[in-house]
């Protein structure tokens, strides 16, 4: 479900000359304590239903599209960075019709539905298809594996000429010793996302990560809905999920999500494991739109909110 990736073969490809780029989540936004400069005015809600949201992995229209062939990754990894042959093997979940949008590409997904939503005016219409195509042409991945990180706040920011950067982000590492569980409701962060109206949410998107926290399979990403009533008394927010099967419409939250992924016993497996609770979240990060002077991103709403969120007592 997830962009697989491993640490390891990203370490040697980089030693290898490959076209790998390191990725900083703060590169061409502002960090995570930079408020902007003018307070941002709330608008008129985020139109859903007319840009299609949310974009499912399963759509006939971009599921079949390759992100990675398996076999040329394979062949890389072994002939290039001198993997063994079980190594090699392991860097890509064996799907039957391939490592394509449909099994892959939840990241690709909510990046194609944060730049559909916040950058409309876009020609041709960013959709997952769109974005794995121009993903490519960039050398942000390639089908041989020779760069297989998204690099998401620099492709986001360069697809849509900088008009939408990621502005906060932050790990909270699900699984691993000494990090507490985090919810939608204990962290400050998405607390104080859950504290606003859908009219204050209108300039920017949160991109969440469940299950895991080392982006393979038994990891998942979708965005909190913009426009979802939300109460800080619930931890099960409501998503635009890419996962959420094509059929299925109305609500659909992170229980429902975790439910739906969990079906797969490999999932299933690895989140017992590391003892993932179904609304637990292992990640946040907020896409915002950029004012048009180019001074900041217009997430004032939710700054101050998770400064409140922060303040002592």
């Amino acid at each position: 479900m997830s962009e697989s990736t491993r640490r390891g073969f990203i370490t040697s490809a980089i030693g290898a000359g490959a076209a790998v780029t390191a990725s900083s989540l703060v590169g061409g936004a502002t960090g995570a304590g930079a408020a902007p400069t003018a307070k941002t005015a709330s608008g008129p809600l985020l139109d859903l239903a007319a840009a299609q949201m949310p974009y499912r992995q399963d759509d006939p229209r971009w599921a079949k599209k390759l992100m990675w062939d398996r076999k040329q990754v394979i062949k890389v990894a072994r002939e290039f960075n001198h993997f063994t042959s079980s190594e090699a093997n392991s860097l890509l979940y064996r799907y039957e019709d391939g490592n394509n949008i449909g099994n892959e590409g939840c990241m690709l997904t909510c990046l194609a539905m944060v730049m559909r939503l916040l950058h409309p005016q876009a020609s041709p219409v960013w959709s997952p298809a769109t974005l794995n195509r121009a993903a490519q042409d960039a050398l942000y991945y390639s089908r041989s594996g020779l760069s297989m990180v998204t690099l998401y706040p620099d492709l986001v920011s360069e697809m849509t000429d900088g008009n939408v950067q990621l502005a906060i982000s932050q790990d909270y590492l699900p699984g691993m010793k000494g990090w507490p569980r985090m919810y939608t409701n204990t962290a400050p962060l998405l607390r104080a996302y859950m504290s606003l109206s859908p009219a204050e949410r209108t300039n920017f998107l949160v991109m969440v990560k469940t299950g895991t926290y080392d982006d393979t399979v038994a990891s998942h990403y979708a965005l909190l809905n913009p426009n979802a009533p939300t109460t800080l008394n619930s931890n099960d927010a409501e998503l635009l999920d890419p996962a959420m099967p094509l059929k299925r419409t109305g609500s659909w939250k992170l229980s429902d999500s975790a439910a739906w992924i969990t079906q797969e016993p490999q999932i299933k497996k690895a989140w017992e494991k590391a003892g993932i609770r179904p609304t637990q979240i292992g990640g946040a990060w907020v896409f915002s739109r950029w004012a048009s002077d180019h001074s900041g991103p217009l997430t004032a709403p939710l700054v101050e909110a998770w400064a409140q969120q922060l303040a002592p007592g």
